[in-house]
Protein backbone atom coordinates (compact mmCIF):
# COMPACT_ATOMS: atom_id res chain seq x y z
CA UNK A 1 0.00 0.00 0.00
CA UNK A 2 1.16 3.55 -0.77
CA UNK A 3 0.98 6.33 1.83
CA UNK A 4 0.09 9.85 0.70
CA UNK A 5 1.02 12.43 3.33
CA UNK A 6 -0.16 16.06 3.31
CA UNK A 7 0.32 18.86 5.85
CA UNK A 8 -0.76 22.49 6.07
CA UNK A 9 0.04 24.65 9.10
CA UNK A 10 -2.26 27.64 8.36
CA UNK A 11 -4.71 28.23 5.55
CA UNK A 12 -3.51 31.22 3.48
CA UNK A 13 -4.37 32.50 0.03
CA UNK A 14 -0.81 31.93 -1.19
CA UNK A 15 -0.38 28.45 0.33
CA UNK A 16 -1.35 25.21 -1.34
CA UNK A 17 -4.29 23.44 0.28
CA UNK A 18 -4.22 19.88 1.60
CA UNK A 19 -6.66 18.84 -1.12
CA UNK A 20 -4.34 20.17 -3.83
CA UNK A 21 -1.34 18.45 -2.26
CA UNK A 22 -3.21 15.13 -2.32
CA UNK A 23 -4.18 15.57 -5.99
CA UNK A 24 -0.53 16.22 -6.93
CA UNK A 25 0.57 13.13 -4.98
CA UNK A 26 -2.03 10.91 -6.64
CA UNK A 27 -0.17 11.35 -9.96
CA UNK A 28 2.61 9.21 -8.45
CA UNK A 29 0.23 6.44 -7.31
CA UNK A 30 -1.22 5.23 -10.60
CA UNK A 31 -3.52 2.23 -9.98
CA UNK A 32 -2.01 1.07 -6.68
CA UNK A 33 -3.89 1.03 -3.40
CA UNK A 34 -3.20 4.06 -1.24
CA UNK A 35 -4.08 5.60 2.12
CA UNK A 36 -4.19 9.33 2.83
CA UNK A 37 -2.65 10.79 6.00
CA UNK A 38 -3.29 14.50 6.53
CA UNK A 39 -2.43 16.97 9.32
CA UNK A 40 -4.21 20.32 9.23
CA UNK A 41 -3.03 23.13 11.49
CA UNK A 42 0.34 21.55 12.39
CA UNK A 43 3.72 23.23 11.92
CA UNK A 44 6.67 21.56 10.21
CA UNK A 45 9.06 22.45 13.05
CA UNK A 46 8.71 18.92 14.46
CA UNK A 47 6.97 15.61 13.69
CA UNK A 48 4.61 15.55 16.67
CA UNK A 49 1.46 15.29 14.54
CA UNK A 50 -1.34 12.68 14.82
CA UNK A 51 -1.60 11.63 11.16
CA UNK A 52 2.19 11.54 10.76
CA UNK A 53 2.54 9.35 13.86
CA UNK A 54 -0.18 7.04 12.51
CA UNK A 55 1.70 6.75 9.20
CA UNK A 56 4.97 5.95 11.00
CA UNK A 57 3.19 3.24 13.01
CA UNK A 58 1.88 1.71 9.77
CA UNK A 59 5.40 1.87 8.29
CA UNK A 60 6.86 0.02 11.27
CA UNK A 61 4.04 -2.54 11.00
CA UNK A 62 5.00 -3.30 7.39
CA UNK A 63 1.79 -1.98 5.82
CA UNK A 64 3.43 0.71 3.66
CA UNK A 65 5.55 0.18 0.52
CA UNK A 66 6.05 3.79 -0.58
CA UNK A 67 5.51 7.31 0.82
CA UNK A 68 4.44 10.12 -1.51
CA UNK A 69 4.31 13.85 -0.62
CA UNK A 70 3.66 17.04 -2.55
CA UNK A 71 6.95 18.55 -1.38
CA UNK A 72 9.75 17.55 1.02
CA UNK A 73 8.99 20.18 3.66
CA UNK A 74 5.52 18.65 4.16
CA UNK A 75 7.35 15.95 6.16
CA UNK A 76 9.46 18.34 8.26
CA UNK A 77 11.46 21.55 8.09
CA UNK A 78 13.99 20.11 10.55
CA UNK A 79 17.05 18.42 9.05
CA UNK A 80 17.34 16.15 12.11
CA UNK A 81 13.71 14.99 11.97
CA UNK A 82 13.86 14.48 8.21
CA UNK A 83 17.08 12.46 8.47
CA UNK A 84 15.46 10.23 11.09
CA UNK A 85 12.43 9.80 8.79
CA UNK A 86 14.62 8.75 5.85
CA UNK A 87 16.52 6.30 8.08
CA UNK A 88 13.25 4.63 9.08
CA UNK A 89 12.24 4.31 5.43
CA UNK A 90 15.59 2.83 4.43
CA UNK A 91 15.56 0.35 7.33
CA UNK A 92 12.14 -0.85 6.21
CA UNK A 93 12.92 -0.91 2.49
CA UNK A 94 10.38 1.80 1.67
CA UNK A 95 10.79 4.23 -1.24
CA UNK A 96 10.07 7.94 -0.96
CA UNK A 97 8.70 10.25 -3.68
CA UNK A 98 8.14 14.01 -3.81
CA UNK A 99 5.55 14.86 -6.46
CA UNK A 100 7.21 18.18 -7.36
CA UNK A 101 10.88 17.38 -6.64
CA UNK A 102 12.34 14.28 -8.25
CA UNK A 103 14.95 12.49 -6.13
CA UNK A 104 16.34 8.99 -6.20
CA UNK A 105 16.97 8.15 -2.54
CA UNK A 106 18.79 4.95 -3.47
CA UNK A 107 21.93 6.89 -4.60
CA UNK A 108 24.38 8.93 -2.46
CA UNK A 109 23.90 11.99 -4.72
CA UNK A 110 20.13 11.75 -4.43
CA UNK A 111 20.29 11.60 -0.64
CA UNK A 112 22.73 14.53 -0.56
CA UNK A 113 20.40 16.67 -2.69
CA UNK A 114 17.54 15.66 -0.40
CA UNK A 115 19.36 16.89 2.70
CA UNK A 116 20.41 20.13 0.99
CA UNK A 117 16.76 20.93 0.26
CA UNK A 118 15.80 20.27 3.88
CA UNK A 119 18.66 22.46 5.15
CA UNK A 120 17.18 25.39 3.22
CA UNK A 121 13.67 24.50 4.44
CA UNK A 122 14.90 24.65 8.05
CA UNK A 123 16.64 27.97 7.33
CA UNK A 124 13.37 29.34 5.95
CA UNK A 125 11.49 28.26 9.09
CA UNK A 126 14.05 29.84 11.41
CA UNK A 127 14.05 33.05 9.35
CA UNK A 128 10.27 33.29 9.56
CA UNK A 129 10.36 32.65 13.32
CA UNK A 130 13.00 35.37 13.79
CA UNK A 131 10.97 37.83 11.71
CA UNK A 132 7.83 37.12 13.76
CA UNK A 133 9.81 37.54 17.00
CA UNK A 134 11.29 40.85 15.80
CA UNK A 135 7.82 42.17 14.86
CA UNK A 136 6.52 41.08 18.27
CA UNK A 137 9.17 43.03 20.17
CA UNK A 138 8.83 46.00 17.79
CA UNK A 139 5.13 46.27 18.73
CA UNK A 140 5.89 46.10 22.45
CA UNK A 141 8.58 48.78 22.17
CA UNK A 142 5.89 51.12 20.83
CA UNK A 143 3.74 50.42 23.90
CA UNK A 144 1.37 47.98 22.18
CA UNK A 145 0.10 44.70 23.60
CA UNK A 146 2.49 41.83 22.85
CA UNK A 147 0.08 38.89 22.88
CA UNK A 148 -1.81 36.53 25.16
CA UNK A 149 -4.69 37.48 27.48
CA UNK A 150 -5.01 41.03 28.73
CA UNK A 151 -3.94 41.85 32.26
CA UNK A 152 -6.80 41.72 34.78
CA UNK A 153 -8.60 45.07 34.76
CA UNK A 154 -7.91 45.83 31.09
CA UNK A 155 -9.60 45.13 27.76
CA UNK A 156 -7.86 44.93 24.40
CA UNK A 157 -8.76 47.55 21.78
CA UNK A 158 -7.48 48.10 18.24
CA UNK A 159 -5.85 51.41 17.33
CA UNK A 160 -3.27 52.88 14.95
CA UNK A 161 0.35 53.53 16.03
CA UNK A 162 2.70 55.20 13.56
CA UNK A 163 0.33 54.38 10.75
CA UNK A 164 0.06 50.67 11.60
CA UNK A 165 -2.71 48.71 13.26
CA UNK A 166 -1.93 47.71 16.86
CA UNK A 167 -3.65 46.58 20.06
CA UNK A 168 -3.42 48.46 23.35
CA UNK A 169 -4.84 48.18 26.86
CA UNK A 170 -8.07 49.94 27.81
CA UNK A 171 -9.14 50.01 31.50
CA UNK A 172 -12.37 48.39 32.67
CA UNK A 173 -14.30 48.25 35.97
CA UNK A 174 -12.10 45.48 37.40
CA UNK A 175 -9.31 48.02 37.94
CA UNK A 176 -11.12 49.04 41.14
CA UNK A 177 -10.46 45.51 42.45
CA UNK A 178 -6.79 45.80 41.44
CA UNK A 179 -6.48 49.07 43.37
CA UNK A 180 -8.07 47.36 46.39
CA UNK A 181 -5.57 44.46 46.15
CA UNK A 182 -2.59 46.82 46.23
CA UNK A 183 -4.11 48.92 49.02
CA UNK A 184 -4.77 45.95 51.34
CA UNK A 185 -1.45 44.22 50.66
CA UNK A 186 0.55 47.40 51.22
CA UNK A 187 -0.70 47.63 54.80
CA UNK A 188 1.78 46.52 57.47
CA UNK A 189 1.49 42.91 58.64
CA UNK A 190 -0.98 41.83 55.92
CA UNK A 191 -0.48 38.70 53.81
CA UNK A 192 -1.88 37.38 50.53
CA UNK A 193 -4.37 35.37 52.58
CA UNK A 194 -5.62 38.59 54.17
CA UNK A 195 -6.14 40.08 50.70
CA UNK A 196 -7.98 36.92 49.64
CA UNK A 197 -10.32 37.08 52.63
CA UNK A 198 -11.06 40.76 51.95
CA UNK A 199 -11.96 40.02 48.31
CA UNK A 200 -14.19 37.10 49.34
CA UNK A 201 -15.94 39.37 51.84
CA UNK A 202 -16.67 41.97 49.15
CA UNK A 203 -17.64 39.34 46.53
CA UNK A 204 -14.82 40.24 44.11
CA UNK A 205 -14.02 37.49 41.60
CA UNK A 206 -11.09 36.86 39.27
CA UNK A 207 -11.34 36.88 35.45
CA UNK A 208 -12.38 33.20 35.53
CA UNK A 209 -15.39 33.98 37.74
CA UNK A 210 -13.86 32.24 40.77
CA UNK A 211 -12.24 33.47 43.96
CA UNK A 212 -8.71 34.81 43.83
CA UNK A 213 -6.00 32.47 45.04
CA UNK A 214 -2.44 33.36 46.07
CA UNK A 215 -1.03 32.68 42.59
CA UNK A 216 -3.47 35.10 40.88
CA UNK A 217 -2.92 37.75 43.54
CA UNK A 218 0.86 37.45 43.30
CA UNK A 219 0.71 37.74 39.50
CA UNK A 220 -1.33 40.95 39.73
CA UNK A 221 0.89 42.50 42.41
CA UNK A 222 4.04 41.82 40.33
CA UNK A 223 2.62 43.14 37.05
CA UNK A 224 4.03 46.59 36.15
CA UNK A 225 0.99 47.24 33.95
CA UNK A 226 -0.64 48.88 37.00
CA UNK A 227 2.17 51.16 38.21
CA UNK A 228 2.45 54.84 37.34
CA UNK A 229 5.99 54.32 36.14
CA UNK A 230 8.55 56.96 37.12
CA UNK A 231 12.34 57.02 37.41
CA UNK A 232 12.20 54.81 40.52
CA UNK A 233 10.49 52.07 38.50
CA UNK A 234 13.06 52.56 35.72
CA UNK A 235 15.91 52.04 38.18
CA UNK A 236 14.19 49.04 39.81
CA UNK A 237 13.87 47.06 36.55
CA UNK A 238 17.24 48.17 35.22
CA UNK A 239 18.92 46.85 38.37
CA UNK A 240 17.21 43.48 37.81
CA UNK A 241 18.53 43.08 34.29
CA UNK A 242 15.42 44.00 32.29
CA UNK A 243 15.83 45.45 28.78
CA UNK A 244 14.35 48.95 28.86
CA UNK A 245 12.74 50.08 25.60
CA UNK A 246 12.34 53.70 26.72
CA UNK A 247 14.63 56.44 27.93
CA UNK A 248 14.44 57.51 31.61
CA UNK A 249 12.56 60.70 30.70
CA UNK A 250 9.73 58.60 29.20
CA UNK A 251 8.94 57.25 32.67
CA UNK A 252 6.57 60.14 33.37
CA UNK A 253 4.82 58.85 36.50
CA UNK A 254 1.53 58.60 34.57
CA UNK A 255 1.58 55.60 32.25
CA UNK A 256 1.81 51.90 33.07
CA UNK A 257 4.26 49.40 31.57
CA UNK A 258 4.23 46.33 29.36
CA UNK A 259 6.62 43.55 30.40
CA UNK A 260 7.25 40.59 28.08
CA UNK A 261 9.83 37.85 27.88
CA UNK A 262 10.35 34.13 27.79
CA UNK A 263 10.48 32.43 31.16
CA UNK A 264 11.21 28.95 32.44
CA UNK A 265 8.00 26.94 32.76
CA UNK A 266 8.92 26.04 36.34
CA UNK A 267 9.38 29.69 37.36
CA UNK A 268 6.62 31.87 38.71
CA UNK A 269 5.64 34.78 36.50
CA UNK A 270 7.83 37.91 36.83
CA UNK A 271 10.04 36.29 39.47
CA UNK A 272 13.08 36.75 37.26
CA UNK A 273 12.82 39.67 34.80
CA UNK A 274 16.38 39.54 33.45
CA UNK A 275 16.37 39.82 29.65
CA UNK A 276 12.66 40.69 29.70
CA UNK A 277 11.57 43.73 27.69
CA UNK A 278 9.94 46.58 29.61
CA UNK A 279 8.18 49.33 27.66
CA UNK A 280 5.96 52.27 28.57
CA UNK A 281 2.37 51.50 27.51
CA UNK A 282 -0.34 53.81 26.18
CA UNK A 283 -2.58 53.15 29.20
CA UNK A 284 -2.41 55.00 32.50
CA UNK A 285 -1.23 53.34 35.70
CA UNK A 286 -3.33 53.33 38.88
CA UNK A 287 -0.74 52.60 41.62
CA UNK A 288 2.00 55.06 42.58
CA UNK A 289 5.56 53.79 42.39
CA UNK A 290 6.13 53.95 46.16
CA UNK A 291 3.28 51.51 46.88
CA UNK A 292 4.20 49.26 43.92
CA UNK A 293 7.87 48.95 44.90
CA UNK A 294 6.97 48.36 48.55
CA UNK A 295 4.74 45.45 47.42
CA UNK A 296 7.62 44.05 45.32
CA UNK A 297 9.93 44.11 48.35
CA UNK A 298 7.26 42.46 50.49
CA UNK A 299 6.63 39.73 47.89
CA UNK A 300 10.33 39.01 47.53
CA UNK A 301 10.49 38.13 51.22
CA UNK A 302 7.76 35.49 50.84
CA UNK A 303 8.96 31.90 50.70
CA UNK A 304 7.03 29.50 48.53
CA UNK A 305 6.68 26.15 50.28
CA UNK A 306 6.97 23.41 47.69
CA UNK A 307 3.93 21.14 47.61
CA UNK A 308 5.02 17.55 47.14
CA UNK A 309 1.42 16.42 46.71
CA UNK A 310 1.91 13.64 49.26
CA UNK A 311 -0.71 13.81 52.01
CA UNK A 312 0.24 12.33 55.33
CA UNK A 313 -3.21 11.45 56.66
CA UNK A 314 -4.90 9.78 53.68
CA UNK A 315 -3.81 8.04 50.48
CA UNK A 316 -6.71 9.87 48.80
CA UNK A 317 -5.32 13.36 49.45
CA UNK A 318 -5.51 15.44 46.26
CA UNK A 319 -8.31 13.36 44.73
CA UNK A 320 -11.24 14.23 46.99
CA UNK A 321 -13.37 17.15 45.73
CA UNK A 322 -16.55 18.90 46.84
CA UNK A 323 -19.56 18.11 44.68
CA UNK A 324 -20.94 21.65 45.21
CA UNK A 325 -18.04 24.09 44.81
CA UNK A 326 -15.36 21.87 43.23
CA UNK A 327 -12.68 22.73 45.78
CA UNK A 328 -10.51 20.00 47.29
CA UNK A 329 -11.24 18.42 50.66
CA UNK A 330 -8.48 18.65 53.23
CA UNK A 331 -8.00 16.51 56.33
CA UNK A 332 -8.79 17.90 59.77
CA UNK A 333 -9.00 16.12 63.09
CA UNK A 334 -11.99 16.05 65.40
CA UNK A 335 -12.16 14.70 68.95
CA UNK A 336 -14.42 11.67 69.38
CA UNK A 337 -14.70 8.93 71.98
CA UNK A 338 -12.21 7.00 69.85
CA UNK A 339 -9.69 9.83 70.21
CA UNK A 340 -8.47 12.23 67.46
CA UNK A 341 -10.34 11.21 64.30
CA UNK A 342 -9.45 12.47 60.78
CA UNK A 343 -12.26 14.02 58.69
CA UNK A 344 -12.45 15.30 55.12
CA UNK A 345 -13.64 18.93 55.18
CA UNK A 346 -14.34 21.27 52.24
CA UNK A 347 -11.65 23.93 51.77
CA UNK A 348 -14.15 25.92 49.71
CA UNK A 349 -16.17 26.46 52.87
CA UNK A 350 -13.54 26.70 55.59
CA UNK A 351 -10.71 28.39 53.66
CA UNK A 352 -12.11 30.20 50.62
CA UNK A 353 -15.55 30.98 52.17
CA UNK A 354 -17.33 30.29 48.87
CA UNK A 355 -19.26 27.08 49.70
CA UNK A 356 -22.39 27.26 51.85
CA UNK A 357 -22.88 23.48 52.24
CA UNK A 358 -21.68 22.02 55.51
CA UNK A 359 -20.44 18.45 55.15
CA UNK A 360 -17.79 16.32 56.81
CA UNK A 361 -16.83 12.74 56.04
CA UNK A 362 -14.73 10.37 58.10
CA UNK A 363 -11.53 9.58 56.26
CA UNK A 364 -11.66 5.88 57.16
CA UNK A 365 -15.24 5.57 55.78
CA UNK A 366 -14.36 7.21 52.46
CA UNK A 367 -11.17 5.13 52.13
CA UNK A 368 -13.06 1.89 52.84
CA UNK A 369 -15.64 2.72 50.16
CA UNK A 370 -12.97 3.63 47.58
CA UNK A 371 -10.88 0.56 48.46
CA UNK A 372 -13.83 -1.78 47.77
CA UNK A 373 -14.53 -0.08 44.43
CA UNK A 374 -10.85 -0.22 43.42
CA UNK A 375 -10.68 -3.98 44.01
CA UNK A 376 -13.95 -4.45 42.14
CA UNK A 377 -12.70 -2.30 39.24
CA UNK A 378 -9.44 -4.24 38.96
CA UNK A 379 -11.24 -7.60 38.93
CA UNK A 380 -13.67 -6.38 36.25
CA UNK A 381 -10.85 -4.94 34.14
CA UNK A 382 -8.81 -8.13 34.10
CA UNK A 383 -11.83 -10.37 33.40
CA UNK A 384 -12.68 -8.21 30.39
CA UNK A 385 -9.03 -8.17 29.33
CA UNK A 386 -8.81 -11.97 29.53
CA UNK A 387 -11.92 -12.36 27.33
CA UNK A 388 -10.51 -9.93 24.75
CA UNK A 389 -7.13 -11.66 24.82
CA UNK A 390 -8.71 -15.09 24.22
CA UNK A 391 -10.80 -13.69 21.36
CA UNK A 392 -7.73 -12.14 19.69
CA UNK A 393 -5.72 -15.36 20.07
CA UNK A 394 -8.53 -17.49 18.63
CA UNK A 395 -9.20 -15.10 15.73
CA UNK A 396 -5.55 -14.76 14.67
CA UNK A 397 -4.79 -18.47 15.05
CA UNK A 398 -7.73 -19.29 12.80
CA UNK A 399 -6.60 -16.77 10.13
CA UNK A 400 -3.03 -18.14 10.18
CA UNK A 401 -4.34 -21.71 9.93
CA UNK A 402 -6.49 -20.74 6.90
CA UNK A 403 -3.47 -19.21 5.13
CA UNK A 404 -1.33 -22.30 5.87
CA UNK A 405 -4.06 -24.49 4.41
CA UNK A 406 -4.22 -22.37 1.23
CA UNK A 407 -0.43 -22.49 0.84
CA UNK A 408 -0.40 -26.30 1.24
CA UNK A 409 -3.14 -26.69 -1.37
CA UNK A 410 -1.24 -24.48 -3.83
CA UNK A 411 2.02 -26.37 -3.28
CA UNK A 412 0.28 -29.70 -3.93
CA UNK A 413 -0.92 -28.50 -7.34
CA UNK A 414 2.51 -27.30 -8.55
CA UNK A 415 3.55 -30.75 -9.93
CA UNK A 416 0.67 -30.95 -12.38
CA UNK A 417 0.56 -27.47 -13.95
CA UNK A 418 2.32 -25.62 -16.76
CA UNK A 419 5.27 -23.29 -16.21
CA UNK A 420 3.03 -20.23 -16.65
CA UNK A 421 0.55 -21.50 -14.07
CA UNK A 422 3.40 -22.46 -11.76
CA UNK A 423 4.74 -18.88 -11.92
CA UNK A 424 1.29 -17.54 -11.03
CA UNK A 425 0.91 -20.04 -8.15
CA UNK A 426 4.37 -19.13 -6.79
CA UNK A 427 3.43 -15.43 -6.78
CA UNK A 428 0.21 -16.32 -4.99
CA UNK A 429 2.15 -18.35 -2.41
CA UNK A 430 4.51 -15.40 -1.84
CA UNK A 431 1.52 -13.07 -1.34
CA UNK A 432 -0.06 -15.46 1.17
CA UNK A 433 3.28 -15.79 2.98
CA UNK A 434 3.50 -11.97 3.34
CA UNK A 435 -0.06 -11.90 4.65
CA UNK A 436 0.87 -14.57 7.16
CA UNK A 437 3.98 -12.64 8.34
CA UNK A 438 1.89 -9.50 8.75
CA UNK A 439 -0.72 -11.41 10.79
CA UNK A 440 2.00 -12.88 13.01
CA UNK A 441 3.42 -9.38 13.55
CA UNK A 442 -0.02 -7.96 14.44
CA UNK A 443 -0.70 -10.97 16.65
CA UNK A 444 2.57 -10.42 18.55
CA UNK A 445 1.81 -6.71 18.96
CA UNK A 446 -1.65 -7.46 20.37
CA UNK A 447 -0.26 -9.97 22.89
CA UNK A 448 2.47 -7.51 23.91
CA UNK A 449 -0.17 -4.85 24.49
CA UNK A 450 -2.13 -7.20 26.77
CA UNK A 451 1.01 -8.19 28.64
CA UNK A 452 1.87 -4.54 29.40
CA UNK A 453 -1.48 -3.70 30.97
CA UNK A 454 -1.51 -0.43 32.91
CA UNK A 455 -3.67 -1.83 35.72
CA UNK A 456 -1.76 -4.23 37.96
CA UNK A 457 -4.02 -6.93 39.48
CA UNK A 458 -4.31 -7.13 43.26
CA UNK A 459 -6.64 -8.72 45.80
CA UNK A 460 -8.12 -7.54 49.09
CA UNK A 461 -5.31 -9.39 50.93
CA UNK A 462 -2.73 -7.68 48.72
CA UNK A 463 -4.26 -4.30 49.56
CA UNK A 464 -4.09 -4.92 53.30
CA UNK A 465 -0.36 -5.65 53.01
CA UNK A 466 0.41 -2.60 50.85
CA UNK A 467 2.33 0.41 52.10
CA UNK A 468 0.71 3.83 52.35
CA UNK A 469 2.73 4.98 49.32
CA UNK A 470 1.67 2.02 47.16
CA UNK A 471 -2.00 2.63 47.95
CA UNK A 472 -1.63 6.30 47.08
CA UNK A 473 0.11 5.48 43.76
CA UNK A 474 -2.60 3.00 42.73
CA UNK A 475 -5.38 5.44 43.64
CA UNK A 476 -3.78 8.29 41.66
CA UNK A 477 -3.14 6.03 38.65
CA UNK A 478 -6.71 4.74 38.45
CA UNK A 479 -8.91 7.55 39.81
CA UNK A 480 -9.54 10.98 38.32
CA UNK A 481 -11.43 12.29 41.36
CA UNK A 482 -13.62 11.28 44.29
CA UNK A 483 -16.61 13.64 44.58
CA UNK A 484 -18.21 13.98 48.00
CA UNK A 485 -21.68 15.34 48.72
CA UNK A 486 -24.02 14.94 51.66
CA UNK A 487 -25.77 12.23 49.61
CA UNK A 488 -22.77 9.99 49.10
CA UNK A 489 -19.51 9.26 47.26
CA UNK A 490 -19.05 9.38 43.50
CA UNK A 491 -15.80 7.80 42.22
CA UNK A 492 -14.75 8.86 38.72
CA UNK A 493 -12.18 6.53 37.23
CA UNK A 494 -9.76 7.53 34.49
Amino acid sequence: MIAIYARQSVEKKDSISIESQIEYAKHEVFSDDFKIYQDSGFSGKNTNRPAFMEMMHDIEAGRIEKVVVYRLDRISRSIVDFADFIDVLENNGISFVSATEKFDTSTPMGRAMLYIIIVFAQLERETIAERVRDNYYARVKKGAWGGGPAAYGFDLVRTTLDGKKATIYQPNADLETVARIFEVYSRPNTSLSDVQKELIRTGSLSSGGVNFDNVKLSSILKNPAYVRADIAVYNYYKARGAILANEPEDFDGVHGCILVGKRDASERKYKDVSNHLLAIGHHKGIVDSTMFLYCQEKLSKNRQIKNTGKGKHSWLTGLVKCGHCGYAFSVRFGQTKEGPTPYFVCSGKYLHKCCDVKQTHRVRDVEAHVQARLIQEVESYHLTREKRENAVIKQNQQKIADIDSKIENLISTLENVSSISAEYINRRIETLHREKQLLIHQYSEALAEFNTAEVIPFTADDWENMSFEDRRDIAHNMIDRVVLTEDGIDIRFK
